[in-house]
């Protein structure tokens, strides 16, 4: 771009104080809230609506977003908002969300089908291999608890990639990464396709948006979480031995087993309750015998052949293996095997049926964290259901006790439904009116089945009856409890620690610690560190946990820009009288030289900062830049100015380049075989052939090198391997096009410079 820029009024470039330019540069990048407040019955805060402009920003731009603020800061709502703007929405979530999602839904006036993800596992999976017809063609799909598809091998996500196709894509959770970064990656791929493996810290800022609690404004009040109150149970070294030198199982005969990991899961099952160890070790009885019974008649049955022997409160049904499983030769060894590892189980059950004392050490210490909570409410965690079954029989005479489990409800009158339960626990939360004094509920026994999507804003305390494999279920579990809308000033929190024996072989590999330091990384988190004692990794520094995620680093250099705005309604002088079409120009005093700029690209707004090392948009250096900013005016030069713009639209002329190469800092993979194919084929064409042939290769070509969502992307990897004639495969490619795939239309001029503050050392 030509530079010839003149300071005067004629040259579109004013001069004004840095205060104003702050504050252009401010209100353009962090944009405006969501004028419209109301939503139906809902009023939107000032958090939501913001929330709302960036994902549709990120929407028009990526096809799709993640919004994983902390738990209980409104998402549903800020999704419907977002919903609202298109024509044909879909959410998908888990069942158990099916009611919630319609009240929300009803309240807000907004109409939406409803998959749940339970669904979607049901989905034939035959077409996995081929070409994916076109779904019903939703404009928008929002995902909710998104983290449940974040594995990609499983037939949920596959089912999703066919619904999300030509769609835009809304993904919703607290908690998007459980075991590994590749979580998030599979998460982002649903629209951003392989792109997502190549992400700059730029555009993870742009399409993942993520806010903690403590940023709400005032007037907004969540209650603290106090930190976690550990309480120690009963020890059987012992037992904990023989349940990592169990002999090893024997597997069926088409699979494997990983023997380590029985043990260790056996262990993980004491560690929530001698009950949950009793019906794992009953269940695991019940398949050593069956496949003993097996060997005996001479056969070796497959899972599937086992599966005859049904296993269900406590009763073994035994088919005839003669007429079930295939013949076996020379199964001694086998046999002899399975009966040292059946002998092991049934004697650790007999020792465990003995000698239990430490359940009873639960529900002592439950009883305890309840009489110290007169008039509030708690509710308990397990993931296990033999956990809860045990504590509400344990605990259900003092009154006013209900346990809930994928199975209903139970109070001490039988059973009752899912919502009665809850809203007799949560009256406000749900809108119900407040049970009699015979009806409500104080305590809540609950499986991980409500530790997802449901409001119990009434309850002020939160116990961890267990400690699952992942923090992000610790978090999603208090999360429940401390949201918008409570009227508690803290939430308290307990935990019951694992016996010391079970604590040292789960936390051997410092699990929990591994991956609560991976969310924070990537994509932060609200839940605290955990400091067990005897965690090999509790006594690392703080320093080697200060890492912070990007979306911490967005909402951090936000701030910086918030702030800028604040200083400009100070400053009397800050009303310039400018035009938006108006480049306004100022410079001020720094550590080191540089530029801090307000731009557009194809229409979407872009910081830019440089200093010595270059133009950047990545967060760390936007961050680094913006933070020298000083106060202290100074004069502008013209030459700095015109050199400033220079290096504007040099940068941008290599961005442009590098992606017309395919080659920009977040690409596609594998597409190149694509393009060198369709060009085989413009080759190939016959000279009255060639021109028809050109057009509909440029549609292909535009398909191949554009980002395209997961689903689309297996489309072309199966075409990629077709032997289709080169005119029908063109043509497969080029219908490949979907409306989310295509680009939204941008002003002829690619870039426009909206604001720039230069940079001047300090003298």
């Amino acid at each position: 771009m030509e530079c010839r820029l003149r300071l005067d009024p004629t040259s579109g470039v004013t001069v004004t104080s840095g205060a104003a330019v702050l504050s252009r540069i401010a209100q353009l990048i962090l944009g405006e809230p969501s004028s419209d407040r109301r939503l139906g019955s809902i009023t939107l805060h000032s958090h939501q609506r913001s929330a709302v402009e960036r994902l549709q920003s990120a929407i028009d731009q990526f096809n799709g977003a993640l919004l994983c603020d902390d738990v209980g800061m409104g998402k549903t709502y800020v999704a419907i908002a977002i919903a609202s703007r298109f024509s044909r929405r879909l959410v998908v979530a888990p069942a158990a969300l099916a009611s919630m999602w319609q009240n929300a839904l009803d309240a807000t006036r907004v109409d939406a089908a409803f998959v749940s993800f339970e669904t979607l596992s049901r989905a034939d999976t035959r077409a996995r291999h081929h070409k994916i017809e076109t779904g019903p063609g939703y404009d928008l799909v929002i995902i909710d608890e998104a983290h449940h598809v974040r594995n990609p091998r499983t037939n949920r996500y596959f089912a999703l990639e066919r619904l999300v196709r030509g769609a835009k894509v809304l993904l919703l959770s607290a908690t998007p990464i459980h075991n590994r970064r590749g979580d998030l990656v599979a998460l982002l791929s649903l629209f951003l396709g392989s792109r997502a493996h190549s992400l700059t810290s730029a555009e993870l800022a742009l399409c993942v948006v993520r806010r903690a609690q403590k940023q709400l404004e005032q007037g907004l009040r969540i209650p603290a979480v106090l930190p976690i109150e550990y309480h120690e149970l009963p020890d059987d070294p012992s037992l904990v031995e023989q349940l990592m030198e169990l002999p090893p199982p024997v597997p069926v005969r088409d699979g494997g087993v990983a023997a380590a990991l029985i043990g260790r899961s056996l262990v993980h099952q004491m560690s929530s309750s001698e009950a949950a160890l009793n019906e794992a070790l009953k269940r695991r009885i019940a398949r050593a015998a069956a496949l003993s019974a097996s060997l005996e008649a001479g056969t070796y049955p497959t899972a599937r052949e086992l599966e005859i022997w049904i296993y269900g409160e406590g009763a073994l049904q035994l088919g005839f293996a003669e007429l079930l499983s295939a013949p076996i030769a020379d199964h001694e060894e086998l046999l002899a095997a399975i009966r040292a590892h059946l002998a092991a189980l049934e004697r650790i059950l007999g020792q465990s049926c003995v000698t239990s004392t430490a359940d009873l050490a639960r529900a002592q210490i439950i009883a305890a964290v309840r009489n110290s909570n007169p008039g509030g409410r708690s509710v308990a965690f397990a993931q296990y259901a033999e956990t809860v079954s045990m504590l509400f029989r344990r605990l259900v005479r003092s009154g006013k006790v209900a346990m809930l489990t994928s199975h209903g409800a139970r109070v001490a009158g039988g059973s009752l439904t899912r919502s009665e339960a809850i809203a007799r626990f949560a009256p406000r939360a749900t809108g119900k009116r407040e049970p009699s004094a015979a009806d409500a509920i104080d305590l809540l026994l609950t499986t991980d089945l409500l530790s997802e999507g449901v409001n119990l804003q009434d309850a002020n305390v939160v116990i961890h009856l267990d400690i699952p494999w992942t923090v992000a279920r610790m978090e999603q579990r208090v999360g429940r409890v401390a949201r918008l809308g409570s009227l508690h000033g803290e939430v308290t929190v307990h935990a019951l620690r694992p016996p010391r024996s079970a604590d040292e072989v789960l936390r051997g590999e410092s699990i929990v610690q591994r991956k609560w330091r991976l969310a924070k990384e990537s994509v932060g988190t609200s839940a605290s560190r955990p400091r067990l004692e005897g965690f090999p990794d509790s006594a690392a520094s703080d320093s080697e946990t200060d890492t912070e995620s990007t979306p911490g680093k967005t909402e951090r250099l936000r701030t910086i820009l918030d702030s800028w705005i604040t200083i400009a309604h100070v400053d009397r002088c800050s009303r310039t009288g400018t035009t938006s079409q108006t480049l306004v120009v100022a410079t001020v005093e720094a550590v080191e030289p540089g530029f801090v700029a307000a731009v557009s690209v194809h229409d979407a707004p872009q910081l830019l900062v440089g200093s010595s090392d270059g133009v950047s948009i990545e967060v760390d250096r936007q961050i680094d830049v913006c933070a020298t900013v000083g106060v202290i005016e100074a004069p502008t030069d013209q030459p700095q100015l015109e050199h400033t713009i220079r290096r504007i639209s040099d940068w941008l002329s290599v961005e442009l380049a590098l992606a017309a190469a395919g080659l920009g800092a977040s690409a596609a993979l594998n597409r190149k075989e694509i393009t060198r194919r369709i060009d085989a084929c413009i080759d190939s064409a016959p000279p009255h052939l060639r021109t028809s042939r050109l057009a509909i290769a440029a549609q292909a070509r535009r398909v191949a090198t554009s980002p395209q969502c997961s689903a689309i992307e297996r489309d072309l990897e199966t075409l990629l391997e077709s032997e289709l004639p080169p005119e029908e495969w063109l043509r497969a490619i080029a219908s490949l096009q979907t409306k989310a795939g295509q680009s939204n239309p941008a002003s002829t001029d690619p870039l426009r410079i909206h604001a720039i503050l230069l940079l001047r050392p300090r003298t």
